[in-house]
């Protein structure tokens, strides 16, 4: 049970402190007796939960001990009621100006003692829990605070200490924080960084991307892409993510950037570079200005041409030389990949969608944002992507395997393919909405043997490369004999076998001189020096036969031939038709021939 509350009776006359002693134990108080207004004051303590004081008292009245009881900081909030004769009104407003709370007149009333002292006391209560509540508050705000410091000091720690470029901007995309990391790779002082966007420190080409990641981080996507950037009059790859900053309430109140230097880890690039090297053939010059017109838009190309003619090359070289030659580029065989993953390729997954997909995995369509994507052998995909694919490209946004978020990127498609689309699309074999939304602009590759003025240079580009692969000081040089041979051969597999045949004599030759016999090719049959039997192909000229469908059918009658002399060894038959064994197999897929 609560301990009864204690009520101090201050009165000179001791007739009427017994009178108010026993009326308050009557009504269940504890009373403590004081003669006078020093007695008073002496006896107030912690334990006081109101003060019934007496006005008309000698040396010190009510007045002035209810004035010092508020002034005294420990006893201020006490209830103090004045007991009185008084009527006149000035006396009652002296007493609320000294600090009364309430009045009783004499003679007391025990109903109206109960009244007005069980209504103080409740208040004086409810002030106590309310100082209470604000102390255990306040208390808690400290604490709070004092997390949010360390926390803060914590973040400033790692902010200004980290190697990764760090930034932060508010809903204007202006910069509000950057690292010593980021000012270091700019070669600049916040002061110059602070306040200002993207578009008033960088080139426009690059700034114009970057703007519309950041809007779309400001919608509450978070994204995560690769960019190259010139610093320090050297080229730098940073992977960055960047993701919305959030009130307690869920309100995006800016971004915050990270960005990672990945440069040791960019791809290799092309082995042949035409910048370089120019072409010489005029059919190769007028493809090239073609890729140029088609780079400086963002419309999606479809690269056409026989396998191996450099389709993925003049994909590559389309993007280095469009806007987006800062961001990302990524290719993918549709060929070569299993239909099976090829949609967690593309769009990624969800953990758990799949037996064995333990984590999240971003697919290539999220990879390349800001860049620029290769669909190669596009002909290959199975419906069911193709139909995905064409959503995609409608909308520009997926969700991964497994997934229920709608993800947008902005990135380019760019696909290639070695088959007759249109004959597909009349097969029913390729969808007829995915080849009109896929050929946009057509480039067709001409193939190696179309222009054999190209064959120096780019021998010149491959050869340097190979024989640094090959561990070789110098690079061998080509004799007339076995320059003559390369010229007369036909390159059924154009660039790649032409790569392929010089990789093998850099293997066969004596490391100084590259000899005819170290080609291992025949000029214009396409076959090896260890064939085991000559072969003879009749070509029959048709009015509605193109040179393409000739020489596909010339191909066919090769590798049928390589096959059964082979006994149907495709590794001794790659060897016949001088190939690789996966050039063989690709030549095998494309032309539908089965072992």
């Amino acid at each position: 049970m609560s301990q009864p509350k204690r009520i101090l009776v201050v009165d000179d006359e001791e007739q009427n402190r017994d009178l108010l002693e026993a009326m308050l134990e009557s009504l269940g108080y504890e009373s403590e007796l004081a003669n006078g207004g020093s007695d008073a004051l002496a006896r107030l303590n912690a334990g006081t939960d109101l003060v019934l004081l007496d006005i008309m008292m000698p040396r010190m009245d009510g007045f002035e001990v209810v004035r010092r009881i508020r002034n005294h900081s420990e006893f201020r909030d006490i209830p103090v009621i004045m007991v009185t004769v008084l009527e006149e009104k000035r006396d009652r407003l002296k007493a609320v100006e000294a600090g009364a709370n309430d009045f009783i007149h004499k003679p007391v009333d025990k109903l109206e003692l109960r009244v007005r002292v069980a209504s103080l006391l409740r208040m004086k209560e409810a002030q106590d829990a309310i100082k209470r509540h604000r102390a255990q508050l306040e208390a808690e705000v400290e604490r709070r605070t004092a997390e949010l410091r360390e926390s803060e000091e914590r973040f400033r720690h790692i902010f200004e200490a980290a190697q990764d470029c760090m930034f932060i901007k508010d809903r204007d995309r202006r910069y509000t924080h950057v690292n010593p990391a980021m000012l270091t790779i700019l070669e600049k002082d916040s002061s110059q960084i602070i306040g200002e966007r993207d578009e008033e420190l960088f080139p426009s080409e690059w700034t114009t991307r970057m703007k519309s990641v950041d809007e779309r981080v400001l919608q509450g996507q978070p994204v995560e892409l690769e960019q190259n950037l010139l610093c320090i009059d050297r080229p730098l790859t940073f992977n960055f993510v960047r993701f919305p900053m959030r009130e307690p309430s869920g309100k995006i109140t800016g971004l915050c950037g990270i960005g990672r230097d990945v440069t040791e880890r960019r791809p290799m690039k092309s082995s042949v570079s035409i910048q370089s090297n120019p072409p010489g053939s005029i059919i190769m010059k007028t493809t090239l200005e073609q890729v140029r017109r088609a780079a400086i838009t963002d419309s999606l190309v479809l690269f056409t041409g026989e396998s191996g003619s450099g389709k993925d090359y003049l994909a590559e070289y389309l993007h280095r030389h469009s806007g987006r030659a800062s961001g990302p580029y990524f290719a993918i065989n549709c060929a070569a990949i299993a239909p099976e993953v090829a949609d967690s390729e593309l769009f990624g997954h969800e953990a758990g969608s799949f037996t064995g997909a333990r984590g999240r995995k971003r697919g290539l369509l999220e990879l390349a944002e800001g860049g620029t994507l290769l669909l190669n052998e596009v002909g290959e995909l199975s419906s069911e992507l193709q139909a995905k694919l064409l959503t995609f490209m409608d909308t520009q946004t997926f969700t991964r395997v497994g997934g229920e978020t709608n993800i947008q990127v902005n990135i380019r498609i760019v696909a290639a393919t070695n088959r007759d689309l249109e004959k597909d699309v009349e097969s029913g074999r390729f969808r007829k909405d995915l080849f009109y939304r896929l050929n946009v602009f057509s480039v067709t590759v001409p193939p190696l043997r179309d222009r054999m003025e190209d064959l120096p240079i780019i021998i010149d580009e491959i050869l340097p490369a190979l024989a640094q692969k090959a561990g070789l000081h110098e690079v061998p040089a080509i004799d007339s004999d076995a320059m003559d041979a390369l010229r007369n051969y036909t390159w059924p597999g154009n660039v790649r076998e032409l790569r392929n045949t010089l990789e093998r004599a850099l293997i066969l030759c004596d490391k100084k001189c590259i000899t005819a016999g170290d080609l291992a090719i025949h000029s214009g049959t396409g076959l090896s020096s260890g064939r085991k039997g000559d072969i003879s192909l009749t070509l029959r000229l048709c009015q509605d036969d193109s040179m393409h469908d000739i020489l596909t059918e010339t191909k066919r009658h090769l590798v049928m031939e390589g096959l059964r002399q082979s006994g149907g060894n495709i590794q001794k038959a790659a060897r016949y038709l001088g190939i690789t064994r996966d050039s063989l197999i690709h030549h095998m897929k494309s032309l539908g021939i089965r072992k």
